[in-house]
């Protein structure tokens, strides 16, 4: 085949060197695209809410965060053909967060962080098999190897999909669907460090994508 290919773009050259009149200016065209998989439809369970309730400020700690109870969303994914995917966290209380890294609870009246917040993933299943997170922080060129998640943390610097087999770190596994519990840990800020004299609303917001890979 590359003595073939050779050949005629000998033959080619050669042509035009003959006649070079016989042939007009060209120019190379690429048609180029992209063929995305078939949508997926996400859905979370209680309107995508998680709700603390309300928190007596005489039992936060003074000087250190208070953890508070976790609060499990159901969550699901269905596609409407295989697809290769993983989620993405955009944290919209950006810069409220009381520790780096982690979801921002908003702000008091007087602009004090109120705490931070951790989402992930865990009793993940895809297509009814058991799901193994695998993340990555380099857009998807590299993958951790797949884990069991307890629960899998949602980075808001990266990606995390799941895989069929423990270990692999060839990435996410096509699906389909994908069901699991999206648990929500909130973390209150020392109270020594916020103004508690009147009602203080936590205002978290977060944005969970399903990225095409």
């Amino acid at each position: 085949m590359k003595l073939t290919t050779t050949l005629m773009a000998l033959a080619i050259a050669s042509s035009a060197a003959i006649a070079p009149n016989a042939f007009a200016q060209s120019a190379d065209l690429s048609i180029t695209g992209k063929i995305l998989p078939g949508a997926c439809v996400i859905d979370l369970s209680n309107g995508g809410v998680a709700d603390f309730g309300d928190i007596r400020s005489n039992a936060l700690e003074t000087d250190t965060s208070t953890p508070l109870d976790a609060v499990e969303l159901t969550i699901s994914v269905t596609c409407d053909a295989e697809t290769l995917l993983a989620f993405e966290g955009i944290d919209n209380a950006e810069g409220s967060s009381y520790v780096a890294h982690r979801y921002g609870l908003g702000r008091t009246a007087e602009d004090e962080k109120i705490g931070s917040a951790t989402i992930g993933l865990k009793g993940v299943s895809i297509d009814s098999k058991p799901g193994f997170a695998t993340t990555s922080y380099d857009g998807g060129a590299t993958w951790s190897n797949g884990v069991a998640g307890n629960p899998a943390p949602i980075p808001t610097d990266g990606m995390v999909g799941f895989t069929e087999t423990q270990g692999d770190a060839a990435g996410p596994s096509g699906m389909k669907s994908l069901q699991g519990t999206l648990e929500v840990k909130a973390f209150i800020a020392p109270s020594a460090a916020l103004t508690l004299t009147s009602e203080v609303l936590i205002n978290g917001k977060a944005t969970i994508n399903v990225m095409y890979l």
